[in-house]
């Protein structure tokens, strides 16, 4: 079925937006360290935080 309205102007469509291209690289460094990140956790490697601000003060310490 076609429509006939014009519907340029209106809120009813949106442009097609492209993805962005990822760079094979970054996107195999990035698997790693999920990789990595899981083995971690596998192998009982990781700290358990009590809420987000004792996270940020860990993140923050030198």
């Amino acid at each position: 079925m076609v429509c006939s309205d014009n519907l340029e102007g209106t809120d009813m469509m949106s442009p097609v937006v492209k993805p962005a291209k990822v760079d094979p690289k970054k996107g195999k460094e990035f698997i790693e360290g999920i990789r990595e990140g899981l083995d971690d956790f596998a192998e009982g490697r990781y700290k358990v935080f009590k809420d987000a601000d004792e996270l940020i003060a860990y993140l923050l310490s030198p």
